[in-house]
């Protein structure tokens, strides 16, 4: 094998071995399923605001960690980010592949406030999320929604 051809083989091998790693990090949201914790309804959820403030590598809808005892009596939902990996190049952007990442919401009823808890290692959720990002310190903790986000949520929750 000559020196063309072979430093033509190991330059594809490198850029199909780096397509992936493109996508990572470049993704975004397209819809948000919620579900009642009680209930088998799912409420799909498309609203431009939402879905900007729902981008799961930013994390801009997580607060900090709470202390806080989360009431068991609070309605409780599984909200479930739906991603689509993006590419910078839009002729590699593998379309039409979704991937979910799991989150769980509590609601203070008297004050509107939201909770989320991110799954942790062994727990339902933490595997398909870890397909997208691991949050160290984070995952398997309760964390106050971002306020904006969390109101914006709020009005598509189902009710009952």
């Amino acid at each position: 094998m000559n020196t063309t051809r072979r430093t033509f083989v190991v330059l594809s091998l490198i850029v199909a071995a780096g397509i992936p790693l493109l996508a990572r990090g470049n993704a975004v949201t397209v819809r948000l399923d919620i579900k009642a914790a009680a209930s088998t309804t799912v409420v799909a959820v498309t609203h431009p605001d939402l879905l900007d403030r729902s981008h799961v590598y930013v994390g801009a809808f997580l607060g900090p960690v709470t202390d806080r005892s989360i009431d068991l009596a609070w309605p409780r939902y599984v909200i479930t980010l739906i991603v689509e990996p993006r590419t910078p190049m839009p002729w590699l952007a593998p379309t039409g592949v979704f991937k979910p990442y799991v989150m769980h919401y509590a609601i203070d009823p008297a004050t509107g406030e939201g909770f989320l808890y991110l799954p942790g290692r062994g727990e339902d959720g933490y595997r398909l999320n870890c397909n997208l990002i691991i949050r160290d310190g984070s995952d398997g903790r309760w964390h106050r929604a971002d306020p904006t986000w969390a109101g914006l949520l709020n009005a598509y929750l189902p009710r009952g």
